[in-house]
């Protein structure tokens, strides 16, 4: 999946009225005033464009717009603190964190969290080295996984079914390694520890743009399709009937076109 740059500067526009149709308030990388009864902790990770620092020390994102739109509609004031996805899921569970975004839902994780409905679905790439794209590309996920390839992925992260069956090899996988960040996953590739990374194409893309790693990187012609991704709400802290809130305002943004549009497409729209 290609994202150009025309394509990623057309979000912006699309999410101003967004928020206004919903009337809420743009600014802010901390709080949304909304209701003194609620008050959540927001984890989030550095997913650039889903969630980021912007140049200006501002926390934005299309996700993170959502996160807003959907909260101030609940009533909910939000409070963001980054972490690391393993700390995310670690703050969950102890209550210090109250929900997160982009979480898909197994069994492990339904007990300690409820799960709002999906606003959308993963797609993965597998990202290699410009030179070493010929050995690995046109082959199927198990063609891949059986050539030796070393992989990096990020910890705690729930690809597709192909690559949890990955990860549950007892021979195949031990050619993965893990990191807790993005940042640090790139890193690997570039330092020649690993041979591929799987991450959205949209993410890899954009940080291509800012000159965030090396250009000499490119996905193969696979891709491995993910989960539903929704939000993921503590259970120590919160309730069944706030994601209950959370979903009713999420049908009425889902039904909208341009809530559609942000995900440029409509194939992530669940």
């Amino acid at each position: 999946m290609k994202i150009s740059i025309r394509t990623v500067a057309i979000i912006l526009p699309l999410l101003i009225e967004l928020l206004f149709i919903h009337t809420v308030s743009a600014a802010s990388s901390s709080t949304v005033k909304s209701n003194k009864e609620c008050r959540l902790k927001y984890g989030w990770a550095d997913w650039a464009p889903l969630q980021y620092i912007d140049a200006s020390g501002e926390l934005t994102g299309v996700q993170i717009d959502l996160v807003k739109a959907v909260s101030k509609a609940v009533g909910c004031d939000i409070e963001y603190i980054k972490l690391s996805w393993a700390q995310i899921l670690k703050g969950l569970k102890s209550g210090d964190i109250d929900f997160t975004a982009n979480a898909t839902e197994n069994d492990f994780r339904k007990t300690f969290a409820y799960f709002s409905i999906p606003y959308r679905r993963d797609i993965f790439s597998f990202w290699v080295r410009d030179e070493e794209r010929v050995r690995f590309d046109h082959q199927t996920v198990e063609e891949i996984m059986k050539s030796g390839m070393k992989l990096g992925l990020i910890s705690d992260q729930l690809y597709s079914p192909e690559i949890e069956l990955w990860r549950k090899d007892p021979v195949f996988s031990k050619n993965i390694t893990y990191t807790e960040e993005i940042d640090d996953l790139i890193l690997l590739l570039e330092e020649r520890k690993v041979e591929s990374i799987v991450e959205d194409a949209y993410i890899i893309a954009f940080r291509k743009r800012l000159g965030g790693f090396s250009r000499n990187i490119s996905h193969l012609s696979i891709q491995t399709f993910g989960y539903p991704v929704a939000f993921m709400f503590s259970k120590k802290t919160t309730s069944k009937e706030l994601a209950e809130k959370y979903n009713q305002k999420m049908r009425e943004l889902k039904n909208t076109s341009t809530f559609q549009s942000i995900w440029l497409d409509p194939k992530l729209i669940q």
